[in-house]
């Protein structure tokens, strides 16, 4: 049982197009810097940096029993320090924002790949799950899984936004999004 985290910057393919790759490379450095160490400090592991998306997880290899609240409050950091960053992303004449999906499940994880290439990762349609809740929030916006909100809501509040569903999962799975 872990948590699994999936960011994604809302609006980077048109910037990169409208801005010397050098100024690009530049924000997305400060960017990937900025959220390396908000997960570090809530005792997140970075499993992916794909672009300018992220994949995240909690509660392997280091056992946290509170993963899924630690995850919430990482994803509201994170937002925080973005609208920091909306300043320096504004003199590019761009507003990004950045969607987060936060899913709690059963996954596995490990060591995939070859001889010549291991990634250690986690596979599941709980991450599945994570990473369709990211693609469906808002710029600003945290969206979390009815599991995930069962674990965190005496500590956040979040409110109900419906429904998604998500191939290979056979019932809807019910969405909040976090107030921050």
């Amino acid at each position: 049982m872990l948590t699994v985290v999936f960011t994604d910057i809302r609006g980077f393919s048109d910037f990169t197009d409208s801005v010397e790759p050098e100024e690009a490379f530049h924000l997305l450095d400060r960017y990937l810097s900025e959220m390396t160490q908000i997960v570090r400090d809530h005792d997140g592991t970075l499993n992916k940096i794909s672009g300018d998306g992220l994949l995240i997880f909690f509660g392997d290899p280091l056992p946290i029993e509170d993963h899924p609240l630690r995850a919430v409050k990482m994803a509201i950091a994170m937002q925080q320090k973005i609208l920091e960053l909306k300043e320096e992303w504004r003199q590019y004449g761009h507003e990004l924002g950045v969607g987060i999906g936060v899913n709690t499940g059963f996954v596995t994880v490990g060591n995939v790949g070859s001889k010549m290439h291991r990634d250690y990762t986690v596979i599941g349609n709980q991450v599945n799950i994570a990473a369709r809740l990211e693609s469906s929030a808002e710029a600003g916006e945290i969206l979390i899984s009815q599991r995930t909100y069962s674990k965190i809501s005496e500590a956040l509040e979040a409110r109900e936004v419906g429904e998604i569903r998500v191939k290979g999962v056979h019932h809807p799975v019910t969405v909040y999004s976090v107030l921050w």
